[in-house]
């Protein structure tokens, strides 16, 4: 009987072993999606059931962020690939952009360029960076400019002096960046002190029709271009334009005399990075590829004649 009793108790014990061992089968990777469609600068955000890296196959189509949002850059398919960190599986997404008229889904980032700036009157002045140019100023085609960052878009409300602007059929205009907020990369700081700028944006404000001269810029198209020289020196990756217009909107109103940009932070790809808490940005417009008005700008002195000062800092709202 005694014998029984253990025999029965080692049994179950040995099966309770047995058991403890079973492994349980693998979670498969999932996506929230397999395939998507966006427009040209809309955005998607992909997630996964578990700990994943991202990539595109073709990110001049579709970019996908370390975070998995997805950014339409220009018209084509491309497809989205998450790999799980703990077992190297892979899930795919297909995507396919095209050039508007489909709605994004809703983000978490605030846009506030709409062709009014009733709501940047609105926003708390503490989250936005600003700076206007001094009426002693030897630069005077730019006025002012307000900055508001969130982790997804950079909103950009610049005004202009539209009697400043050069009668000209088009004159160039500039965002220069310092995306990693670092004076260890980058370069190029004639307009401003400090010579960090990681990236520029460059178009051309169209004055009036046909070269008219009105003044009023009727469009803005520019490209991304990365800073490729050498640190605080000169030289731009001219062959290597980032993203052609894509990421910005533009608008003109109150009778020509502000501009307004947005742009997604997700569509600058990692080479140059991002911080996440602040960066640095800078503006300028040009006559024959001479500067006519810079911000941010400070009154000239004996010490300072040109007015130069650093690029305003702009905090990214959380």
């Amino acid at each position: 009987m005694k014998a029984n009793k253990f025999f029965a108790v080692a049994l179950a014990a040995l099966t309770l072993v047995a058991c403890n061992n079973k492994k349980d089968p693998e979670e498969p990777l999932k996506l929230n999606a397999t395939e998507i469609e966006v427009a040209v600068a809309a955005d998607y955000q992909l997630t996964a059931n578990m700990e994943v890296t991202w990539s595109s196959s073709d990110a001049t189509i579709a970019s996908v962020s370390d975070k998995g949002l997805v950014i339409g850059v220009a018209k084509g398919e491309a497809t989205i690939t998450a790999k799980a960190v703990k077992n190297n599986a892979m899930a795919t997404c297909k995507v396919t952009v095209k050039d508007g008229g489909i709605t994004p889904p809703p983000t978490q980032g605030i846009s506030v360029t709409d062709n009014s700036i009733e709501d940047w009157k609105a926003l708390p002045a503490e989250k936005v960076a600003s700076c206007e140019c001094p009426q002693d100023a030897n630069y005077l085609a730019l006025k002012g400019a307000a900055v508001y960052a969130d982790e997804l878009y950079i909103n950009i409300l610049v005004e202009y002096d539209p009697e400043e602007v050069p009668n000209h059929e088009s004159v160039p205009f500039h965002v220069y960046l310092n995306t990693d907020n670092s004076d260890a990369t980058g370069g190029y700081g004639d307009q401003w002190n400090d010579a960090n700028v990681d990236i520029m944006m460059e178009g051309f404000f169209y004055a009036g029709e046909e070269g008219s001269g009105t003044g009023e810029a009727c469009d803005y198209n520019p490209v991304v271009v990365p800073w490729t020289g050498e640190i605080g020196g000169t030289g731009w990756g001219w062959g290597e334009e980032l993203v052609p217009a894509a990421p910005f909107v533009q608008t003109q109103h109150v009778a020509g005399k502000y501009v307004e940009l947005k742009m997604l932070r997700e569509l600058i790809p990692t080479l140059v990075g991002w911080n996440e808490s602040e960066f640095g940005i800078g503006f300028d417009i040009q006559q024959s590829w001479e500067s006519v008005g810079i911000l941010p700008l400070v009154s000239p002195t004996d010490e300072n004649p040109t007015g130069h000062t650093v690029k305003l800092q702009v905090k990214i709202n959380k």
